[in-house]
């Protein structure tokens, strides 16, 4: 069977397979773009979003090394329920595109407040206290994400109920929309992991 189309086939490992995955994702985008195929569109945008947010919460020690769970370093567990307001016993939200973008928002507000003195809150203000990450339009992107995932939502969830025309002609601009943010967003994380490379709170908790 093509592993393309069988992704229990083969998985991604290591940062030369990803970026080798990005570039024909990439290519399967543009070729879709040039035929509008606005569903392919829609379902790259979505996997790309879902995958720059989790690689945006590995950078800030949040998640794991598979970037699949949640870090279960006692070190730094206080800090992250500090920053998602949860109890002792709440669990995690990391599973959803909103959840991610959600706990993001709250770490990056979180981590420029003065009146918080925590030893990872001071690492993580040092490693966003870069553009573009430090911007309001970082935050506007978030925003624009979710507002985005909403229309691509409903949008799915009406195809029966309402007419081609109609499907078609929201269909382009959700599209380009979408792309922008992406590359907002994908602008970002590569910020933050070059900053990574300087500053990694992996490294200095200890983090796997």
């Amino acid at each position: 069977m093509d592993t393309e189309l069988n992704p229990a086939a083969k998985t991604v490992s290591g940062n030369a397979d990803k970026y080798d995955s990005f570039k024909i994702l990439m290519a399967r985008y543009k070729k879709a773009n040039q035929q509008d195929f606005f569903f392919e569109m829609l379902w790259i945008l979505y996997a790309m979003f879902e995958d720059r947010t989790s690689a945006f919460l590995y950078y800030i020690g949040f998640v794991t090394e598979d970037r699949k769970k949640v870090v279960v370093a006692k070190n730094i567990q206080t800090s992250i329920r500090e920053v998602l307001k949860l109890s002792e016993k709440a669990s995690f939200d990391f599973g959803t595109l909103f959840g991610k973008t959600e706990t993001i928002k709250k770490a990056t507000t979180w981590a420029q407040k003065t009146s918080v003195s925590d030893e990872y809150q001071k690492e993580l203000r040092m490693l966003l206290n870069r553009k573009p990450i430090n911007s309001p339009d970082f935050l506007k992107c978030l925003q624009g994400i979710d507002v985005w995932r909403n229309q691509r939502n409903e949008l799915t969830h009406a195809l029966f109920s309402v007419t081609s025309y109609e499907t078609a002609k929201k269909l382009r601009p959700l599209t380009e929309q979408g792309y922008q943010l992406a590359r907002m967003l994908d602008n970002a994380v590569s910020a933050l992991r070059k900053r990574s490379q300087q500053h990694s709170i992996r490294e200095i908790f200890n983090l796997k």
